[in-house]
């Protein structure tokens, strides 16, 4: 089975949208492509949950530029831990001219890796 990832955005009233992405055979490099999201915008929490497979960690980054490592394209990123639950304080800000924006779960694969399913959850909110 290879990568796969869907993204499903919700708009949940006023400025405020949930992004949810769930992926199969999640990596330590696998990396999801969001699109429809508000161009600019603040991320306000993230939650990460492995629900299965053999990697022992996720750090899940969220940046503007695919397979970027830069820290001027990093939009957030959690350090590595079994489950995340993080907010942001003050948000997380983003700007991108497509509202397009990149995920990946950084899963750990050192003991192997194989058949992640994770979900990670993103709370948006439109503007600054």
């Amino acid at each position: 089975m290879a990568y796969s990832a869907t993204a499903t955005l919700t708009h949940i009233g006023g400025r405020d949208y949930k992004l949810v992405i769930s992926e199969t055979e999640a990596g330590a490099a696998t990396e999801a492509t969001i699109n429809g999201l508000p161009t600019k915008g603040r991320v306000l929490a993230q939650l990460c949950t492995k629900a299965s497979g053999t990697a022992t960690t996720v750090a899940p980054i969220l940046v503007t530029a695919a397979g970027s490592s830069a820290a001027v394209e990093t939009v957030c990123q959690a350090t590595a831990a079994a489950d995340q639950s993080n907010s942001f304080e003050p948000p997380s800000r983003y700007h991108v001219d497509n509202g397009t924006l990149y995920h990946r779960t950084v899963c750990d694969t050192s003991g192997g890796g194989a058949a992640n399913a994770v979900t990670t959850v993103y709370f948006i909110q439109a503007g600054w």
